[in-house]
């Protein structure tokens, strides 16, 4: 998990995995993130956490940047609002996990506080480098 080289070998990708607390809303949220524009979506099994039964299917979400990352997280509220029940989305990257809930990203400087949160170092490495360029 994390950044991985494209099929070119130029640029990398940030690898998201995305879990769904409602196991049905894993399809509508993989085909609603499957429509932003640069976005690679995968479902995939998980396998279970230590003391926990069967296995999870998540989404592998991977983002050439930290816009399209940002695009794909303003998505989230309106597919949790949609839900009928209480929903809750966990993103990971490495070692980075946030969790969105109901009504915690209606403000566009959050979307951008929880990018900055997964991306971290790898994202301001990356621009310095293209500075350097």
């Amino acid at each position: 998990m994390g950044t991985t080289g494209a099929v070119d070998g130029t640029d990398t990708f940030h690898e998201i995995v995305v879990t769904v607390s409602e196991p049905a809303g894993v399809g509508p949220l993989s085909r609603r993130l499957g429509a932003i524009p640069g976005a690679d979506v995968t479902r995939q099994r998980s396998r279970p956490g230590a003391g926990e039964l069967g296995a999870a299917e998540v989404i592998q979400l991977l983002v050439p940047s930290s816009a399209v990352l940002a695009v794909a997280i303003r998505t989230l509220p309106a597919f949790i609002k949609s839900r009928r029940s209480s929903v809750t989305v966990k993103l990971t990257r490495e070692d980075r996990t946030v969790t969105i809930s109901g009504g915690n990203l209606d403000d566009p400087q959050r979307v951008l506080e929880i990018v900055e949160r997964l991306l971290g170092d790898d994202e301001r490495a990356r621009d310095e480098r293209a500075l350097d360029e």
